[in-house]
């Protein structure tokens, strides 16, 4: 993919807004520079934190980013030698490295071609090593192979032989890592390891590279103390916070990971991470890494931003293979914010429940201590009382009793009768639908039998019922019209109730205040009882696949559970109901 041609920014525009910057960091490395000799579990949660503050800030350091790269630009079209524009185009590739993958890849065939016009063979093939390297990092295997495939070796020398060395030792340490076949995987390991070896005596000392082939030969023999050794070393030669050494904390982090120090562990992985968003690294593993040990130790919600912004850093390189990392962590974060909830609601439940209880008791209490002192008031003026005015007490209270004796059977009696009406309505509703449906069915039968006459050419007889069709149609509009009539009159309120149920953006609205439509009148056949899909579908006339989808596409869109909305459907225009 070519890049867009670039801006019109000079040098003086790039550095003048990075002083303030450069001054904060300077602080920050200072400040940071004694808890990072003996890091503690405060000084873990400070570097979360300033990751927090990093990664809202992303935006800034990725536009510094496009500066500089734009600056590059307008300095590369403008070289005049072909040593000054390849030197440029490589200064464009190292920018694009950990950015854009594709953009990256741009620049380092471009980086070739210069180099063959300069007839520096040697130079081509590194830049083509380098293109092979970066393939592999972004999991194109195929593409890296192929393209080592056509470097000679033997035109190569010094570095450039070195390079080439160490991205075929870094695809096959890939295939191994990823390999499915254990045969295969230790395989790849030593010819990885072969390579790398081959790689260190070609690759200046200090190089990153090399370096890097140091402590993966350390790492893949398990001598973590002589990989540290040489971290320590690697460390020593480079700037603080800048994106190799953001490499060298991740490769720390390993080593303190083999070695057990849990706390060195995290520190290392924080100040790699730190420092690849502050560099504007869209190649984020150790941020990947950071979201995963968050995950093991229970911070789900800092996990989940940190692997949705890795995900969009991964997205912009253009990495399968880090996405494909991602991927997993994000269905076991849902899973787990899942769980979460489910646990928040099981425990918010039981706290409701428990303080519902205790204030029920306190006023239990409360109502004795106050029901205690007004008997007691009660009885002391009574013991003045005569004993005429006992008895005549004892009488209204009698009294009282007895009627309110009357009032409760009264009030059974009225609810016997509620219950007999709510019954005697739901049965007539039930047959009257049931009768309807029949009486359609004979007037289909009716014309099938109509239609048979004619056949027989009985014309004579059937003339005038050829069109019995329509007259069933007209008798099945009308059964509905009397249906919804007879249903909105039993039940005035139910098309509100029943869209309370639903979203407000899921409400169903009839065609008007008298009728009903397709959907309101399946659940108004279940309000009545009729919960069988069949013969739903039968009184409607609708297949049994189109009345279950109806019902399937309505609970979608209820505010409740779906396994409930029905049974609340079955309850509007109950007693003591709500919908």
């Amino acid at each position: 993919m070519k890049p867009s041609k670039p801006n019109n920014i000079t040098l003086t525009h790039i550095l003048r807004p990075r002083i303030a910057v450069m001054i904060i960091l300077l602080w920050f490395g200072m400040s940071t520079a004694v808890s990072a000799v003996h890091p503690t579990a405060a000084s873990i949660d400070s570097i979360l934190q300033c990751i927090d503050e990093a990664i809202s800030a992303s935006d800034q350091y990725v536009q510094k980013k496009k500066e500089r790269i734009a600056y590059l630009k307008s300095r590369a079209e403008q070289a005049e030698t072909l040593s000054a524009k390849y030197e440029l185009t490589y200064q464009l590739y190292a920018e694009y490295l950990p950015f854009v993958n594709d953009s990256a890849i741009y620049y380092l065939e471009r980086c070739s071609d210069i180099a063959l016009q300069m007839g520096d063979d040697s130079k081509a093939g590194g830049c083509l090593s380098l293109t092979a390297l970066c393939c592999s990092n972004a999991g194109m295997y195929v593409e890296s192979e192929a393209i080592l495939k056509t470097i000679n070796p033997e035109k190569l020398h010094g570095i450039d032989l070195g390079l080439y060395y160490y991205a075929s030792g870094h695809i096959s340490g890939e295939l191994a890592y990823y390999g499915k076949f254990e045969n295969m995987r230790r395989q790849y390991a030593e010819t990885s390891a072969n390579y790398f070896l081959l790689a260190q005596k070609y690759l200046p000392v200090g190089h990153k590279y090399y370096n890097q082939c140091r402590e993966m030969l350390a790492q893949g023999k398990k001598d973590y103390r002589q990989a540290l050794a040489i971290n320590n070393e690697w460390l020593h030669n480079v700037k603080p916070g800048s994106p190799e050494y953001a490499l060298i904390s991740f490769y720390r982090y390993l080593d303190y990971k083999a070695l057990g120090d849990s706390i060195q562990m995290m520190y290392s992985l924080g100040e790699s991470v730190l420092a690849d968003i502050r560099n504007a690294v869209m190649d984020q593993g150790s941020m990947w890494e950071m979201a995963n040990l968050l995950m093991a130790n229970g911070d789900v919600d800092r996990s989940y931003r940190y692997i949705c912004f890795t995900s969009d850093c991964a997205d912009r390189f253009g990495s399968r293979q880090r996405l494909s990392h991602i991927s997993p962590l994000l269905t076991r974060i849902a899973k787990e914010y899942k769980a979460k909830e489910e646990k928040s609601g099981r425990s918010l439940r039981f706290t409701v429940i428990a303080i519902s209880i205790l204030s029920l008791m306190l006023l239990a209490v409360l109502a004795y201590v106050y029901r205690k002192r007004n008997q007691l008031a009660v009885t002391r003026d009574q013991l003045a009382k005569s004993n005429a005015q006992l008895q005549d007490s004892n009488a209204q209270f009698s009294s009282l009793n007895s009627q309110l004796s009357s009032l409760n059977s009264q009030l059974t009696i009225l609810n016997s009768q509620l219950s007999e009406a709510n019954s005697v309505k739901d049965m007539y509703v039930g047959r009257f639908l049931r009768l309807c449906s029949v009486y359609i069915d004979k007037l289909e039968d009716i014309r099938k039998k109509v239609i048979k006459r004619v056949k027989n050419r009985q014309y004579t007889e059937l003339a005038e019922l050829t069109r019995s069709a329509e007259f069933t149609s007209k008798e099945t509009d009308e059964l509905y019209a009397t249906f919804d009539t007879a249903f909105l009159q039993l039940f005035p309120t139910f098309v509100d109730d029943f869209n309370a149920l639903l979203n407000p953006e899921n409400h169903i609205l009839p065609p008007d205040n008298k009728s009903l439509n397709t959907a309101i009148r399946i659940f108004a056949l279940i309000r009545l009882g009729i919960t069988d899909s069949s013969k739903i579908a039968e009184f409607l006339h609708y297949s049994v696949n189109t009345i279950y989808n109806y019902r399937a596409n309505v609970k979608n869109g209820a505010v409740c559970d779906r396994a409930d909305f029905e049974n609340r459907v079955r309850q509007i225009g109950m007693p003591h109901s709500k919908a």
